[in-house]
């Protein structure tokens, strides 16, 4: 019963959403066919950032009060997103393409992402840190499931079995392909909707700074230890969204010098190690005596690696360490949050400290390109502003770790 009621449906939410993070495969067709700038365009995938970041901080309550309405609204929101990317496309419309993908979908997705996390922690509170992981480890990789289903694959032929090849939903042509995500996606996300559901328990009651007042945003905004947890997810993807969108870009450069096909297989080891750095830090949190100072373990290997990579060939090892620090944020942080705070108003306290992804999806890429480019820094201006922002983040979560000890 407990996987049919919360693996099963957490899988198929979160690996569907997880759609937005392959939006760079479809930038440069959308931004041919409307006649507008790939950077026009791209700022649709920063616009649902943004959007997604308010939408897991302002639907926490309705995720609270009910599980079956929270994922009916998210699916919607998401699905009705793609529908209107369509159309934007299919009429030369940015507007509609920033409203329907940066809008609807990063409303949605914002909605879903939430929404199976605290019910998996309910039915594992045994291993909390790996559960709430699991629907944001599916998330990590529902970019690379869309980018297969974009693309096609093929499986060549071993042990005398037939070689498969598969076309992507790219074929239809770009006017349509989105029309065909809705559809594809419609299915899972029905079953996951009607499959998730939170265990008959007696939750547990609040504790840390808000025990015994009640939760009210008010309250929570007074409260210390959430603005950290704030600053903490704010300044780590900030840096994370610094490399991850110019990982390509900066490895072809002449300072780095890789070959094409290295350059292709650390790209697609990328998304391999995002995901795997959610599972690995949740995996080590639950075996620490203190779980919230797997916090400072994340930032100083951050750090670390940073300093390294101010030798350019070392980039490579620096864009796959910070993808496995990177998600190692999001996976964390919710049974982090849980230890201070109890569980039963988690949903809306992860929302409101996710608002964080939501500023710093619009903060992180533009601070790169600031250094890079406007101030002509380029490549080790970029380093040398992560190293400190590491090391202050680094700062916030010590005091993190002495507030909640």
């Amino acid at each position: 019963m407990r996987p049919l009621r919360s693996v099963v449906p957490a899988f198929l939410l979160a690996a569907s959403v997880g759609q937005i993070y392959a939006f760079t495969n479809f930038a440069s067709q959308i931004a041919e066919h409307i006649g507008k700038s790939q950077g026009a365009v791209q700022f649709a995938f920063s616009l649902g950032i943004f959007f997604l970041g308010m939408g897991a901080a302002f639907f926490g309550r309705i995720v609270e009060k009910n599980i079956k309405l929270a994922t009916i609204v998210g699916t919607t929101l998401f699905l009705s997103g793609m529908c209107v990317t369509a159309f934007g496309i299919t009429h030369m419309s940015l507007p509609l393409v920033y409203l329907g993908y940066g809008v609807l979908v990063g409303l949605g997705t914002g909605i879903i992402y939430i929404s199976p996390v605290k019910t998996m922690m309910l039915w594992y509170p045994e291993n909390k840190a790996i559960a709430a992981a699991f629907p944001i480890i599916s998330f990590g990789l529902g970019s690379t499931f869309s980018t297969l289903l974009f693309k096609g694959f093929s499986i060549g032929g071993f042990a005398g079995l037939p070689a498969i090849h598969l076309k992507g939903f790219e074929t239809f042509g770009i006017c349509k392909v989105f029309l065909v995500f809705a559809a594809f996606y419609a299915v899972p996300m029905a079953i996951g909707a009607i499959l998730l559901k939170k265990p008959r328990i007696q939750q547990t009651q609040s504790t840390g700074n808000l025990a015994g007042q009640g939760f009210t945003y008010r309250a929570l905004a007074r409260n210390g230890f959430f603005w950290r947890s704030w600053l903490f997810m704010f300044l780590n993807i900030s840096c994370g969204l610094c490399l991850i969108p110019l990982a390509k870009q900066m490895m072809d450069s002449p300072k780095v010098g890789y070959p094409a096909w290295l350059v292709t297989t650390i790209v697609a080891l990328c998304g391999l190690f995002n995901g795997g750095g959610r599972f690995v830090f949740a995996l080590w949190s639950d075996r620490m005596k203190r779980r919230i100072a797997i916090l400072s373990r994340i930032l100083m290997i951050s750090a670390a690696v940073m300093v390294f990579s101010i030798w350019p060939p070392l980039i490579g090892v620096a864009l796959l360490t910070i993808n496995a620090c990177y998600g190692a944020g999001f996976s964390v942080i919710p049974a982090i949050l849980s230890d201070h705070f109890g569980m039963s108003d988690i949903s809306k306290i992860h929302g409101a400290v996710l608002s964080a992804w939501g500023f710093a999806g619009l903060a992180g890429n533009q601070a790169a390109l600031a250094v890079s480019e406007r101030m002509g820094l380029g490549y080790h201006g970029v380093v040398a502003m992560l190293i400190i922002l590491y090391l202050a983040n680094l700062a916030n979560a010590t005091a993190m770790s002495k507030r909640q000890g």
